[in-house]
């Protein structure tokens, strides 16, 4: 039911999906305004418990000259929310690293896709009681308006708190359109957060978009117009999945989602009704 550890490749850029852990959310909390009732269609994506059943991970971009990890997971650690109520824990990030044979050093940069708990977690680590980076030889980038909401005394910190005074000294901004390396490009995504960001990657006439957090899940593909719990600006992230999913629907484009279950991956395809449908691309 969870993602697995897979690889594709576009073009001749490598894509890595690395699992960190789990997350576990009841439907009605999730989509608040939704009826019980449309959740028959879904059942495949609940667990016996009734709760929505989601991977916390992190993509890895090997270009053959830059290693990239996209986001960081939620790290070595375990929430239990009950307002709103979720579970999440983490800690596998690094075994799944090493599983493609890298370790922390080998990380050229950090790319994060917005400043959430379960995509900044393995930021840092504690060495001696002390924080430290934990890919110490890394760039790290965001785009600026993720960064800057935290300027507002009353921003949220939760979760965060230990990941951005260690971030402070290092990170980078980098804007909507603009390249990560040759291939990889931002691309502005808000909504969700203020400067949530995806990234497209594009080689020999191929794409695939790394979307964070606009989708939740795949239900959002289905019905990108219903209201998540976790959208900062649930109007602006409805407009952004709407725009998202004409990108997904190019031809040879393929997406995936920190959280998508059963694969990371996928392709948008219309069925003989004329209808999108997703298709999981499984290992």
């Amino acid at each position: 039911m969870f993602a697995p550890q897979q690889t594709i490749a576009i073009g001749t850029i490598k894509i890595t999906y690395l699992p960190d852990g789990k997350f576990f959310v009841p439907p009605s909390v999730l989509y608040p305004q939704v009826p019980a009732h449309e959740w028959e269609a879904y059942t495949h994506l609940l667990g016996s418990d009734g709760r929505i059943i989601s991977n916390v991970g992190a993509h890895l971009i090997q270009t053959g000259t830059q290693t990239i990890l996209v986001d960081t997971g939620v790290g070595p650690q375990v929430l239990n929310s009950e307002k709103p109520q979720f579970h999440l824990s983490g800690g596998e990030l690094l075994d799944s690293l090493q599983q493609v044979g890298l370790s922390p050093a080998d990380i050229d940069s950090v790319f994060y896709t917005h400043l959430h708990v379960d995509h900044i977690g393995w930021t840092g680590h504690s060495v001696d009681g002390t924080q430290t980076l934990t890919f110490p030889n890394a760039r790290y980038f965001v785009r600026r308006a993720e960064w800057q909401k935290f300027d507002n005394p009353t921003a949220s910190r939760l979760g965060v708190e230990i990941a951005l005074p260690l971030l402070a000294p290092r990170i980078e901004f980098i804007e909507d359109r603009q390249e990560l390396v040759p291939g990889v490009q931002v691309h502005a995504t808000p909504g969700h957060t203020p400067g949530h960001a995806a990234l497209i990657i594009t080689s020999h006439d191929e794409r695939l978009l790394l979307l964070g957090d606009s989708f939740h899940n795949v239900i959002g593909i289905d019905h990108p117009d219903w209201i998540d719990l976790f959208d900062e600006d649930p109007n602006k992230a409805a407009q952004t999945r709407q725009s998202l999913l004409q990108e997904i629907a190019q031809p040879h484009t393929r997406a995936s989602g920190i959280h998508f279950a059963p694969s990371a991956f996928g392709r948008l395809m219309t069925d003989t009704n004329g209808k999108r449908v997703w298709l999981p691309e499984m290992p």
